[in-house]
């Protein structure tokens, strides 16, 4: 059947059953079922076939103006009939249970859906809506939602003083912010709000008297409201020095979410209101956009790990500072503290061959090379060297917490030139200090063994560590992005230990301790703690990195799965391992390919880790999918040109070049 044909089926269905609403008891809530099946596109109709049947519903209302009453008629008998309020209270809002209680429950209901109540509207919708549905909702024009919100003057019905379920939402929406104002969680980051009058318990008083009262006049409620985002703003910048958890974000998120709800409802009660019918049509929409996320797992973490992923970031923000170099002395710093953590890696890398040239149980071999990882990295770490990697997942929160600042597209640009710059030189810098002295250590470990007549490594083994780093012939750059996504997890670990530290008091509740204190006494321990306050979150991040590159290889032998990991500072190590128990006898295409295949597994490290990190730290700035997936890939160009465009670091006041 053509489109013109399908339309006017539509046409003709919509208006009979329109002509049987006029006809039927209000209370016939199937015939509003029936409606909507008639306004919703066929499956084989673009979405935008329902601006169509909107259109031909309001032409044939405004042809019958009876049935103007009828439908609206229909409207109030479900909203009278069906237990409304939990629909305006709590649909696309975030549930009032702990988060790990709301995790259960909806990962129980994938394996076993819940029971829908027919009595409850918002069950009701969820049994009508399809993801279709909501599609096509969201998709046309506000203005015909208006449109047709006016025709039927729905309005008509929430105005103040009319008793039901407007007034009833508006009652329990105050009640669940005046008892979620005094949570635990909020009264630990600002004391003040129950030291002093709550803005949230005044609120609910202000709005027990504006139901009970005659007036509508909103404006002291506005006033009230107000206040309360303040209290929440205030909230949100302590948490960012005094740490943040799951059910602290939970927890504001959801007041948020409900006082703005509670806007839109008294926007509908107040005749002052400029446009209800706009009003109308949003909370509409909206209230169809969340239906089928009630008990959606994707959603709950989505909303709950936003603004926990932003106070992460942050941290790791924080951190990235340290990585990026102003001026000639910082990137000389910069490069030596590489350069000695290529060293430690090339010992690093020749104790994992011997680990492996043990041929130990699997399980105890890779607890052992995960150990000389951990233990390496956080030795680097507490030395104050620097691993080159590491550096792009640091510093991409700093990038993206810097753009979020700009809104002009121009000065995005500008921005992301600068920092690429400063991002190139640094990360240039840091990554010819690892590989040089990986390389060169590795080389003199090679000829001091030698000299005792041991070889480091085998030439068999040379050639297997030759093999490996083969960027055409072996799956090199596979490894590489996989140990790229173990860096960017390991920024991740280190923030959320650093977000930890200081929301947990770990330091305060470590100096309490008895025992250590009897061992080394009382001065010494609490020196230790000091010395490891700011430092929890780096130990956390390079012991995660550490076990996670000795475990993956042997994930994947035990799984039967293609997984190992390539390291840009190890693969340096093991060339100079190879070059030396080859005596340099490397022909020159092996060379270059050997040295192509370093230089492009450190390439896919910092690339994907890089992405990943920007990306998230974007999402985590309430920037949308779409700005962060453009932000990203501009980012990306950006630094890959920068090499195109060096310019010589400018040298802060003081500092000879």
């Amino acid at each position: 059947m053509s489109a013109p044909a399908l339309e006017d089926h539509s046409a003709s269905f919509i208006g009979q059953t329109l002509d049987r609403m006029a006809e039927a008891q209000p209370a016939d809530v199937a015939l509003l079922a029936r409606l909507w099946f008639h306004l919703r596109p066929h499956a084989n109709q673009p979405l935008a076939a329902a601006g169509a049947n909107l259109d031909t519903l309001i032409a044939v209302l405004q042809q019958k103006p009876l049935c103007i009453a009828a439908l609206r008629d229909h409207l109030v008998a479900l909203f009278a009939d069906k237990q409304a309020t939990r629909l305006l209270t709590e649909t696309g809002l975030l549930p009032h249970r702990a988060f790990g209680a709301e995790l259960r429950r909806r990962l129980a209901f994938k394996l076993l859906p819940p029971e829908l109540d027919p009595s409850r509207l918002h069950d009701w919708l969820d049994a009508l809506i399809t993801p279709r549905d909501r599609a096509w909702v969201v998709r046309v024009e506000p203005d015909v939602w208006i449109r047709l919100c006016d025709l039927l003057q729905l309005r008509q019905l929430f105005r103040h003083g009319e008793p039901g379920v407007l007034a009833n939402a508006i009652n329990s929406l105050a009640h669940r912010i005046a008892a979620g104002g005094l949570d635990a969680e909020l009264l630990r980051i600002d004391p003040a709000l129950e030291e002093y009058d709550s803005p949230f318990l005044a609120l609910h008083h202000e709005v027990d008297a504006w139901l009970r009262s005659k007036t509508a006049d909103t404006r002291q409620i506005d006033v009230l409201l107000d206040q309360c985002a303040g209290a929440l703003d205030r909230v949100r910048r302590r948490s960012a020095e005094l740490g943040t958890s799951i059910e602290l974000t939970l927890q504001s998120t959801r007041l948020t979410q409900q006082m703005a709800r509670l806007r839109t409802l008294l926007a509908l009660a107040d005749p002052a209101t400029d446009s209800p019918d706009a009003v109308l049509a949003h909370l509409f929409v909206e209230l169809v956009e969340a239906s089928g996320e009630r008990h959606g797992v994707a959603a709950l973490l989505r909303d709950a790990g936003g603004r926990l992923a932003r106070q992460i970031t942050q941290f790791a923000s924080q951190t990235g500072e340290h990585y990026v170099a102003d001026g000639w002395a910082a990137l000389k710093k910069m490069f030596w503290a590489a350069a000695g953590g290529g060293g430690l890696v090339a010992g690093m890398a020749l104790l994992k061959t011997r680990i492996t040239a043990l041929h130990l149980a699997p399980l105890q071999e890779a607890l052992l090379v995960s150990l000389n990882y951990a233990f390496g990295f956080v030795l680097i770490y507490l030395l104050h060297l620097t691993i080159a990697t590491k550096q792009p997942a640091m510093t991409a929160s700093l990038f993206a917490r810097t753009l979020a600042e700009v809104r002009s597209q121009t000065a995005q640009q500008r921005l992301l030139d600068e920092f690429a710059a400063k991002v190139w030189r640094s990360q240039a810098a840091a990554i010819l200090g690892n590989m040089l002295l990986a390389f060169a250590t590795a080389v003199l470990l090679a000829l001091t063994f030698a000299a005792t007549g041991r070889a480091a490594v085998g030439t068999d083994k040379a050639l297997h560590l030759l093999a490996e780093l083969d960027p055409l012939g072996s799956g090199a750059l596979f490894y590489a992005a996989v140990a790229g996504v173990g860096l960017f997890l390991a920024g991740i670990v280190s923030g959320y230990y650093d977000n930890q530290c200081v929301y947990r008091t770990i330091p305060e509740r470590l100096q309490r301790l008895v025992w250590p204190q009897r061992l080394v006494g009382t001065a010494r321990w609490n020196a230790i703690v000091e010395f490891l306050r700011p430092r929890w979150g780096g130990i956390a991040g390079n012991l995660f990195f550490g076990f996670y590159l000795g475990l993956t290889s042997a994930f994947g032998q035990l799984a039967g799965l293609p997984l190992d990991i390539r390291h840009i500072a190890f693969s340096a190590a093991n060339l100079g391992y190879a070059w030396q128990a080859l005596d340099g006898q490397l022909a020159p295409a092996a060379a270059a390919l050997a040295v192509a295949g370093v230089v492009l597994i450190g390439l896919v490290n910092l690339t994907v880790s890089f992405s990943l990190a920007f990306y998230l730290a974007l999402r985590a700035t309430r920037t949308s999918r779409r700005d962060s997936g453009h932000l990203l890939l501009r980012g990306l160009a950006a630094i890959l040109v920068a090499p195109f465009r060096w310019r010589t670091p400018p040298s802060p006041p003081g500092e000879k070049p």
